[in-house]
């Protein structure tokens, strides 16, 4: 038998950090390790913000966070974001930078994070990636140019010269290649088009 090299494989980064304040003020956050929109949007409804897949320097300190936790079923999700060190949340403020266009992230700028219920874009418990749930109708979400364009967004996919123009989520993208599933039947098969050839949503002022 070969010596064991006593080598580990570095922790693998989550993917998604969920950041705020309590009714208190007092910091909190949360680590998630897979990427559902029922988490993205139960934190966005309870007005945290949410880091998915964020740079290496503020995944090293979103790591650093408890796990969270998700309850609930159906279309009422609860997730549990446990009090941070006060020092550890405005690390991963000051990394992660000012809000850009399309993070998702909830309307209202005071970042507290209270108990509430059902994500803000009508969450279910089992969406994986490939059922992202739309982002973009509640929030300021809806990309302002091809480029911004990424997982959760709604665009417009053309269907057909009789059926038209019909929303649609992203649920993945791959350089200029969108996998989409229609906003309106989830239960339909997914589709691809390339980026040129979605149009994008008025996302109103800037």
């Amino acid at each position: 038998m070969g010596k064991k090299t006593g080598k580990t494989e570095p922790a693998k980064a989550d993917p998604v950090y969920v950041i705020g304040q309590d009714a208190n003020g007092k910091p909190r956050g949360a680590r998630f390790a897979e990427l559902k929109d029922s988490i993205v949007s139960a934190a966005m409804d309870l007005k945290c913000r949410v880091l998915i897949n964020p740079p290496a320097a503020v995944s090293a300190l979103g790591m650093k966070l408890p796990v969270g936790r998700v309850y609930g079923g159906g279309k009422v999700v609860k997730l549990f974001v446990p009090n941070i060190r006060r020092e550890l949340y405005d690390k991963i403020l000051e990394a992660a930078g000012p809000l850009v266009d399309g993070e998702p992230a909830a309307e209202g700028a005071d970042v507290s994070c209270t108990a509430s219920e059902n994500g803000q874009a009508k969450s279910e418990p089992d969406a994986a990636t490939d059922d992202v749930r739309c982002i973009s109708p509640v929030t300021s979400g809806l990309p302002r140019s091809w480029e911004e364009i990424t997982v959760g967004h709604m665009v417009l996919a053309h269907e057909s010269p009789d059926d038209g123009w019909w929303e649609a989520v992203v649920i993945q993208r791959d350089q200029e290649i969108l996998t989409l599933r229609y906003r309106d039947a989830p239960k339909l098969p997914k589709f691809i088009r390339h980026i040129n050839t979605v149009a994008l949503v008025n996302p109103g002022p800037g």
